[in-house]
């Protein structure tokens, strides 16, 4: 995003804003998905790092389990559509 989008949705809903790259994350997801191919890995994203829905969402579509710590952490995995294996 360059400078004037990024102004243009500051103006839209305040700051601070935060903005997620969906792109960026599903390539560093598959980056390190290639990373290990050959390997029996599941890979886990961690809620702690960040529990916001929408990207839980996303990570569960890449395929990525979801590594809970608390009983909180667990209902917003479920919230988001992880299952619960």
């Amino acid at each position: 995003m360059n400078n004037e989008q990024l102004l243009s949705l500051a103006g839209e809903y305040g700051t601070p804003l935060f903005i997620y790259n969906a792109d960026i994350m599903e390539r560093q997801y598959n980056r390190l998905k290639s990373a290990f191919e050959g390997v029996n890995l599941n890979i886990q994203y961690a809620c702690k790092a960040l529990s916001n829905q929408a990207v839980l969402k996303f990570f569960d579509s890449l395929g990525s389990g979801l590594d809970t710590v608390s009983i909180e952490e667990v209902k917003l995995g479920l919230l988001a559509g992880f299952r619960p294996e």
